[in-house]
């Protein structure tokens, strides 16, 4: 369970300008860096915290609960940041893709 993805939504409301700043993020874990494990639940409707076998650490998906959570308010300065990662290192050097760990964020103000 401690390999187990996660998909998170931190907000902080603006003081001077109204509006709040919103940062989505979902991380996972793959084999070979081809076959999903375990990542964060990325649907709305989501009754368990993560999933497996399936891959919700995508561009759209995170896109897409963004989105869904301005409800119409205007995004502005939107920034994504993609992280891919080799889990397994050997004497200094990378073993790759063994067991590969990414993680995606996408943060922006709503107004």
């Amino acid at each position: 369970m401690c390999l187990t993805g996660c998909f998170s939504v931190d907000t902080a409301k603006l003081g001077h300008g109204g509006g709040e700043h919103v940062v989505m993020s979902n991380y996972g874990w793959k084999l070979f860096n081809w076959i999903p494990l375990f990542c964060g639940n990325a649907s709305e409707d989501a009754s368990c915290g993560f999933v497996l076998f399936r891959n919700d650490v995508t561009a759209e998906k995170v896109q897409a609960r963004f989105a869904k959570y301005a409800n119409g308010r205007t995004i502005e300065c939107p920034v994504y940041d993609f992280n891919d990662t080799v889990f397994f290192e050997l004497f200094g050097f990378p073993i790759p893709y063994i067991l590969t760990y990414s993680d995606i964020s996408l943060s922006g103000t709503m107004k």
